[in-house]
């Protein structure tokens, strides 16, 4: 597991860096940017996010953070980081996902959402440094340890952020401390659901690997995608 070769507060800083590169971008971006289409497909007939509504979504992924730690619980640990990625790709909750996201972004301008944003990632964060990473609660598909949870904050923020750079036509968010722990969970994904090893024209890479194993990019080698 990637908590296992990280310490808590190597995760809990990586997801700041991560955190903070994608909430210091939006926080400058045009009327016109916050309209842009990202380029995700729905599993459904619905049109792609636009970058608000990827915002939105961001809200969302850290705010399960302060359900987990509200509600912590005594039972063991139903998931880890890694099957909890697995779950995100379910195909068939894929378009109830999808628009749950957009809903939650209905009725939100730019200011809205960007409040909302920099609110929930300040609490998540401060929260996360306030609670043992041994603290076990909810996390939408079981309940989790919070530094396994917290592993899973570095896979969204990396790949949300090349969400976001895509959209906008720019070139990748510096994440150099988020980056390689994204690259270690998508390789235990990759262990768990298909054949370990990645690549061997990805194996240097953290970033290639991470698109090619997200669907943010083509890759000929038929185990990826392994999530979306």
């Amino acid at each position: 597991m990637t908590t296992g070769t990280r310490s808590y507060e190597e995760i809990v800083d990586a997801v700041e860096e991560g955190l903070q590169a994608l909430q210091a971008t939006l926080a400058v971006l045009s009327e016109e940017d916050w309209a842009r289409p990202t380029l995700l497909k729905p599993a459904n007939d619905a049109p792609p996010w636009t970058v608000l509504e990827l915002a939105a979504h961001m809200d969302i992924f850290m705010a399960i953070t302060l359900g987990l730690m509200a509600e912590p619980q005594q039972a063991p640990p139903a998931i880890d980081g890694a099957s909890f990625c697995i779950a995100c790709s379910d195909g068939s909750q894929g378009a109830m996902l999808h628009q749950y996201m957009a809903d939650h972004a209905k009725g939100h301008t730019p200011g809205t959402i960007l409040e909302a944003v920099s609110g929930t990632f300040k609490s998540a964060l401060e929260g996360a440094r306030n609670n043992p990473p041994d603290t076990i609660g909810p996390a939408f598909y079981g309940v989790m340890r919070l530094d396994e949870f917290m592993a899973t904050r570095c896979v969204e923020a990396v790949v949300h952020g090349l969400d976001l750079t895509d959209a906008l036509g720019r070139p990748p968010l510096s994440m150099p401390k988020a980056v390689p722990i994204a690259a270690e969970m998508l390789e235990d994904v990759l262990a768990r659901t298909k054949v370990a090893g990645r690549p061997a024209d990805l194996a240097d890479d953290d970033l290639a690997f991470i698109r090619a194993a997200s669907g943010r990019g083509e890759h000929p080698d038929p185990r990826l995608p392994i999530v979306h």
